[in-house]
């Protein structure tokens, strides 16, 4: 199933705002115990929004690894950062962790997510892996023609 949602919402807040809707729409569709395993995706949106200024939302469904998934050879700089996001979440599930669900405390400053408080392993390296990723992302220029790429262009060849 696929579920593609466009949420406007002005003001200060608006994006955490809006991704909040995107997640009750996502509980509505997958049911609660499924949102409730995906606590962890609010501190990996606050760290995009913190250090780029961009939405979450624009790397929602950016290329071929951004998002939920992700296959063949990344198409430019902003999905290498999801490639190896992904890679740093697999390394964090090989520690015994669960970085995709695992809830943190960080704080934005200077455009940058801050996370050198956290002592329990787990948290610190679901916050690690979004805060690279993120400053990654800020680092790689945006193209648009990537946004909502379709899945049947990523081909199967990806890096090891």
């Amino acid at each position: 199933m696929q579920l593609t949602v466009a949420i406007t919402n002005n003001g200060t807040d608006g994006a955490a705002r809006s991704f909040t809707q995107l997640l009750q729409v996502y509980k509505g569709t997958f049911g609660e115990a499924h949102l409730r395993n995906r606590r962890g995706i609010l501190e990996l949106a606050g760290a995009i929004r913190c250090t780029t200024g961009r939405s979450p939302f624009a790397y929602l469904r950016y290329g071929c690894y951004c998002g939920l998934g992700g296959k063949g050879w990344p198409k430019d700089r902003v999905d290498w950062c999801c490639f190896h996001h992904d890679c740093c979440y697999g390394r964090a599930e090989q520690a015994g962790c669960q970085p995709k669900t695992e809830s943190y405390h960080w704080e934005c400053k200077d455009n940058s997510a801050v996370c050198d408080s956290l002592e329990d392993k787990c948290q610190k390296m679901a916050c690690e892996c979004d805060r690279e990723a993120a400053k990654c992302f800020s680092k790689a220029p945006y193209h648009r023609k990537y946004l909502l790429w379709p899945d049947f262009l990523c081909g199967e060849i990806q890096p090891l």
